[in-house]
């Protein structure tokens, strides 16, 4: 594939018989859509964590389908040659036929794929959305939309070792293109890459899976308040500006005009 070729889900597929490794990174607005695809970011992740660190709700259960729709467009109005995958918000594919039109929806504001959480019990749902063209990025382990915040490692119980497995064949089975592999346990999560013919991209899995995703904002350091403990920011872009607001604010200040007595 040439440089200037646009990214796609066969794409992201081929990368396990490559063995290039995956970059995925999310992104919710039109600059920072840009700025990574000039970076070479094949994946852009249109993530419902946009909930917590852009529109402020506790957890991405909050976050409506409405409210990803305008997000997803800025994405995709930056034209990347980067994927753009987006998440289904929780509650919105109940059943196949909720998934479907939620999927659409997403298709039809800019995505070139969807994202949704869970194993077996999402395979029909997957292979309904497959069947609709619309392709699918699974995501098993830590289930966010279900757990919140409250972030632990699983997989480390055999029964844990036994569902997830499971997961990982039913997803691709059911016909998702790629599977992210969210806090389980290291040697698990590579037990999983070399069981599977699609791509694991893990988060907080260790080093073993096919690509990696993370929170932009975890990466850039631009959510201080919270932050995975397994994630080494890149840059401190909240200390930066703290530091331009005050030198602003300083020099606004210095130039104000004296009110005469």
């Amino acid at each position: 594939m040439s440089d200037s070729a646009k990214i796609t889900p066969e794409w992201v597929r081929s990368r396990k018989e490559t063995g290039e490794k995956i970059a995925a990174l999310t992104a919710y607005d039109y600059p920072t859509a840009r700025l990574l695809d000039e970076a070479g970011i094949p994946v852009l992740l249109v993530g419902d964590s946009l909930a917590m660190v852009v529109l402020g709700y506790p957890d991405t259960t909050s976050l409506r389908l409405d409210e990803m729709l305008p997000h997803v467009s800025a994405v995709a109005r930056a034209k990347p040659k980067a994927l753009v995958v987006a998440d289904c918000p929780a509650g919105t594919y109940s059943t196949p036929d909720d998934a479907r039109q939620t999927g659409k929806a997403l298709i039809a504001a800019g995505a070139e794929a969807v994202k949704l959480e869970g194993g077996v019990e999402q395979s029909r749902t997957i292979r309904r959305l497959t069947e609709a063209r619309i392709p699918v990025m699974a995501h098993i382990g830590l289930l966010p939309q279900l757990a919140g915040r409250r972030f632990r490692k699983v997989g480390r119980g055999p029964e844990e070792r036994e569902k997830l497995l499971a997961d990982a064949r039913a997803v691709e089975e059911a016909g998702a293109f790629s599977v992210v592999v969210e806090a389980v346990d290291a040697r698990l999560a590579a037990e999983i890459t070399r069981s599977l013919r699609i791509p694991t991209i893990g988060i907080g899995s260790g080093e073993g899976c096919d690509g990696q995703i993370l929170v932009f904002h975890d990466l850039v350091g631009l959510f201080p308040w919270f932050r995975p403990n397994f994630v080494q920011p890149k840059a401190d872009l909240a200390r930066a500006i703290h530091a331009a607001a005050r030198e602003y604010l300083a020099e606004v200040r210095r130039n104000a005009p004296v009110v005469p007595g």
